[in-house]
């Protein structure tokens, strides 16, 4: 062959181009189709808190938790346990629909526009108004809707330990939580709409032999605003530099330092038959179980952690620390 057979003319290699390119251009667009990801995304369940949020989120809650089964100053002498057990991100319709009917419900006034919701077990609610009242043991009984004057006992008692999710807030930014109102039948509580994102964060509850859930739920997009700083102090602002997130450490302690607890005094203990007690009148003199020299017991919580002297400054009673606990 020679060397003018083997070469091509314009026309015949503008002819293979014609019929070449349009092969091409499938094989390509197929193997670009074949590299294309494509990821489900579930608009109901949006899951649009980061990790470094979930984290602090979880920190507020599990230190709110451990400093609500530590407290007695509610009123209630009872037994009493709360653990974190889930984190989700769901739609507010989701999370009404996972309720029971009855229930009981409060809607919480915060610093977010919109309010937080707070569910508990109705038997666990039934056991610790009883306790309450003074009444026998009903934790066990099937749940039921509570009376006006049951609803408003477990108002009040829950007015009381909202400070303490308060103060576990502090470790973001001060929050104050009041109870706004009290519902039992989630069809009526409609506080935005159906579709908006909210976070739910389940509890378990347990109060002396009664027990049961918990849930907060907390509008999703506030949250995160609030969350947002308290990630960023606790990662330094950079997840991958040791000595930040050692910074970001030092942070959250000086935040913890800032948290008020309360110390409570203990003279001593005595029992009394019910006869007793509804004889007792203006001057009687109850003898408790300890000597006037012993020492009082401080505790935290439901922990005595130190032994003091009980004194007097100024008008003031006064206790001068003797000895720490061991292992406190």
């Amino acid at each position: 062959m020679t060397d003018q057979q083997q070469n091509l003319s314009s026309e015949e290699i503008a002819a293979l181009r014609d019929v070449a390119t349009p092969e091409a251009d499938a094989v390509q667009a197929a193997e670009s189709a074949a590299s294309v990801q494509v990821i489900s995304y579930n608009f109901r369940q949006p899951g649009r808190l980061s990790a470094a949020q979930l984290r602090a989120l979880k920190m507020v809650h599990e230190f709110f938790s451990k400093r609500l089964s530590e407290d007695r100053s509610s009123g209630v002498n009872l037994p009493f346990e709360l653990g974190l057990l889930s984190v989700e991100t769901i739609s507010y319709s989701n999370f009404m629909g996972s309720l029971e009917n009855p229930c009981f419900m409060a809607q919480l006034s915060s610093r977010f526009e919109q309010p937080v919701l707070l569910e508990m077990d109705l038997r666990v609610v039934r056991k610790l108004v009883s306790h309450i009242l003074g009444d026998g043991d009903e934790g066990e009984e099937e749940a039921r809707k509570l009376t006006s004057i049951e609803q408003a006992i477990a108002g009040n008692w829950l007015e009381g330990l909202l400070p303490l999710l308060g103060e576990a807030w502090t470790l973001s930014a001060p929050v104050d939580f009041g109870v706004r109102s009290i519902e039992s039948d989630p069809r009526f509580v409609q506080v935005m709409p159906d579709d908006s994102p909210v976070v739910s964060l389940t509890f378990r509850l347990q109060a002396g032999t009664a027990k049961g859930q918990m849930t907060l739920c907390y509008p999703l997009e506030p949250l995160q605003e609030l969350l947002e700083g308290m990630s960023l102090r606790m990662s330094g602002g950079d997840d991958d530099d040791e000595d930040d997130v050692e910074h970001g450490g030092d942070r959250i302690l000086a935040s913890l330092k800032c948290i008020p607890f309360e110390l409570r005094a203990e003279l001593g203990h005595c029992f009394i038959r019910a006869s007793q007690l509804a004889a007792l009148r203006t001057g009687d003199v109850l003898c408790l179980d300890r000597s006037i020299h012993d020492p009082v017991d401080i505790l935290l919580g439901n922990n005595v952690v130190f032994d003091a002297n009980l004194g007097k400054k100024g008008d003031n009673l006064a206790l001068q620390i003797r000895s720490r606990r061991k292992g406190r």
